[in-house]
């Protein structure tokens, strides 16, 4: 189960179903997460793209999405994330599995859309801005791929992917 730091804000009721719902639109950080200045509005359409776009595309990818990207760098700097990616990673029930990695992507494309502005989140919560991006800067110094653009822009991203699965190494490009 994910670490009780992190947590998406549910009150339990009857059914699933019920519960389901009120996933897909109260989501919030309990107050011992190091992400509770990430504004509730904003986790919850960050929430909605993440699960749009991986009902149209499946959840197969998710986790390779979340660590094959910057993100990783964010996860692993953040023990819950790492607990959370490390659990979701060795789970039977897919379903479980698929909420926690949604968790953690939803967490990473708020702190990008915070950070960089966009439509403008970081006017709206200038203190969250503050956060998102002394969070992300404290990251290893090198040109930065925005995760969120894959779930934005999920095309770009692939070329992305595909021209630099196809550039030369340092190697390879000194042979030339």
């Amino acid at each position: 189960m994910h670490d009780s730091s992190l947590t998406m804000s549910f009150t339990h009721s009857a059914t699933d179903a019920e519960n389901d719902a009120r996933r897909q639109t109260d989501f919030s950080f309990d107050d011992n997460s190091h992400f509770r200045f990430v504004p509730r509005d904003l986790a919850n359409k960050s929430r909605k793209l993440v699960e749009t776009y991986h009902a149209i595309n499946g959840y197969s990818r998710l986790p390779d999405m979340l660590w094959n990207s910057d993100a990783r760098d964010i996860i692993e700097c953040h023990r819950d994330l790492a607990q959370i990616f490390k659990t979701a990673s060795k789970s039977r029930c897919a379903k479980r599995a698929n909420d926690s990695f949604a968790l953690i992507a939803t967490i990473v494309v708020s702190l990008e859309i915070l950070a960089r502005d966009f439509a403008g989140w970081g006017k709206r919560y200038p203190a969250a801005r503050r956060e998102a991006t002394d969070m992300l800067i404290s990251y290893p110094e090198r040109p930065r791929t925005w995760f969120m653009d894959k779930y934005l822009y999920p095309s770009l991203s692939l070329h992305r992917e595909l021209a630099s699965a196809i550039a030369p190494s340092g190697a390879d490009a000194a042979m030339v």
